[in-house]
């Protein structure tokens, strides 16, 4: 990380940490999703510490179904205060009959199941009492591996007409993403560099200290 970036985050994660300074009480984040959000977790949760405890559901989130079929293992009998979460990459991907991923092949998720899945997802992290925040899924570039250019966009669509139906607060990291990931990514790769994944968890720490004052 450059420093200049890092001390803003710093700054920022402090405001969070001084919100929890005032109780007795821990706050616990936890964090929903696929490999965009396994590489900017450590970011937040190095920026929150120790004052606030930011935990990722085991492993990659996967699609909306892998999320149907665990979320309610991922969140457990613990106490959340915030629960963010994201589906997306691995509903718009399209693979083979090798189930090797191929654009050319059948999407894994369709708009209308994604949507059907995302609302039983919803449900289900509705019965924490947690504040629910959705994080839109980031860019796919040119020449991606079995994803569309097109496709984030369609999806996003869907999820924010099912987050404004539930009254769930949106961090847009799609379109951060567009700006973001041109100068740090390799060629027709979705997932970041360290900056990058730097870069996108400031608006998630902003979602968080936000949500925490509530």
């Amino acid at each position: 990380m450059k420093k200049k970036s890092f001390i803003q985050l710093v700054l920022l994660a402090f405001c969070v940490i001084c919100i929890s300074a005032t109780s007795d009480k821990v706050s616990n984040v936890l964090i929903i999703g696929d490999s965009i959000s396994i590489g900017y977790t450590p970011i937040v949760q190095k920026a929150l510490a120790p004052g606030i405890i930011v935990e990722h559901n085991p492993g990659n989130g996967g699609s909306t179904v892998r999320g149907v079929e665990n979320v309610e293992k991922w969140v457990g009998d613990r106490q959340w205060d915030v629960i963010l979460f994201n589906f997306g990459l691995h509903d718009l991907v399209h693979k083979d009959s090798l189930n090797k991923y191929d654009v050319t092949g059948k999407v894994a998720v369709s708009l209308d199941e994604y949507r059907k899945n995302l609302e039983v997802i919803v449900a289900k992290l509705r019965e924490s009492t947690a504040t629910l925040i959705f994080m839109t899924t980031t860019e796919v570039p040119e020449n991606s591996a079995g994803r569309k250019v097109d496709d984030p966009a369609k999806y996003n669509a869907v999820a924010l007409d099912v987050m404004k139906k539930n009254k769930i607060e949106v961090v847009d990291l799609y379109t951060l993403s567009l700006t973001v990931h041109p100068q740090n990514s390799k060629p027709g790769n979705v997932h970041y560099t360290d900056k990058g994944y730097e870069l996108l968890a400031e608006p998630v720490l902003k979602a968080i200290h936000a949500a925490l004052r509530k």
